[in-house]
């Protein structure tokens, strides 16, 4: 069998371990499958998954906020007490009971083809939780990116080399519920939170990395995923993102790029004749994160795409 390169590697012995500071952060069903793996190989590399590689899922469904590889010290938040998933009849009184926690006056909607009231029960959903929940989640996991002298002590102390830049990788299912109505919020948010020398990354499953789902799902599914990356890259491209999210005056304002590298991930090989499956897609996503984090392919890569490496850009102009 050939070589793999991408596998995960066991440092020697008492050798130095790099590590590229970065958040995770996952938007529905499929993070769960990818943030286990990825914890696995990262205790495998260090021991123990340092805290300046943080992880947290948000989902519909209940989620573990904190992912660890040994099944042990879960916290569940049930970031959403009861689904909002389209099962309600929206009706003027049915709204009215949310009116203390969403400015809807303001509030502009999400549509998609047929999809109109699908999306906004997730749409709402995300407002609902976000200032208490997701808000505070966010910070906190933020502030473990650059580690202050004393951290990064102690960091040197366990034989750990923290690079002076980071990224963040936001994880999420583009054909679900989940991840479509919470993605341009997300990245919308991280933008604007993100700390200097930090690069935003997002990698998006798409309809057909649902393999899994009736062919019902696959059509709403990819219904879903063009309206949203039509409105996401509209913000890309110079339309602006300012919308309500939470009872007490917090807004989602951005009027930049919303991120620096989006990649779509199917799982299809060799022009399509084959596929992976579930599992087989979420350890490759893994791997590639985990090679990132651990890595000279870290620096590489944030040099090449991430635009914070000035020889790189220097040597790239120069060609």
């Amino acid at each position: 069998m050939p070589h793999n390169d991408f596998a995960p590697v066991i440092p020697p012995e008492g050798a130095l371990r790099f590590v590229m500071p970065s958040a995770y952060i996952g938007l529905g069903g499929y993070a769960k499958a990818v943030f286990p793996r990825l914890d696995a190989h990262f205790c495998q590399h260090y021991g123990v998954r340092p805290d300046c590689l943080p992880m947290t899922i948000f989902d519909f469904d209940e989620a573990q906020a904190e992912v660890r590889s040994d099944g042990q010290g879960f916290s569940t938040q049930p970031y959403l007490a009861r689904k909002m998933r389209g099962k309600h009849q929206q009706t003027h009184a049915f709204l009215q009971r949310f009116t203390p926690y969403v400015d809807f006056a303001h509030i502009r909607g999400i549509d998609g083809p047929g999809l109109f009231q699908f999306m906004q029960d997730g749409n709402l959903a995300w407002r609902l939780v976000w200032e208490d929940h997701v808000l505070p989640d966010l910070t906190s996991k933020l502030q473990l990116l650059h580690p202050a002298p004393r951290a990064q002590g102690q960091l040197e102390r366990q034989g750990l080399v923290a690079a002076p830049r980071s990224a963040i990788w936001v994880i999420a299912g583009g054909g679900s519920t989940t991840g479509p109505t919470g993605l341009i919020p997300m990245l919308c948010e991280l933008k604007r939170l993100k700390p200097p020398q930090t690069n935003l990354f997002a990698v998006v499953f798409t309809p057909a990395a649902y393999r899994d789902k009736t062919t019902q799902h696959q059509v709403k599914g990819r219904a879903i995923f063009r309206a949203t990356l039509t409105q996401l890259l509209a913000i890309y491209d110079g339309q602006e993102f300012d919308q309500p999210y939470g009872a007490n005056g917090h807004r989602i304002a951005l009027h930049e790029e919303p991120f620096d590298q989006l990649f779509l991930v199917d799982g299809s090989l060799m022009g399509g004749r084959t596929a992976l499956t579930t599992d087989e897609l979420a350890e490759l996503v893994a791997l590639f994160l985990y090679q990132v984090a651990v890595g000279p392919i870290g620096e590489r890569f944030l040099g090449l795409i991430g635009h914070l490496n000035p020889v790189a850009q220097e040597a790239h102009h120069a060609h």
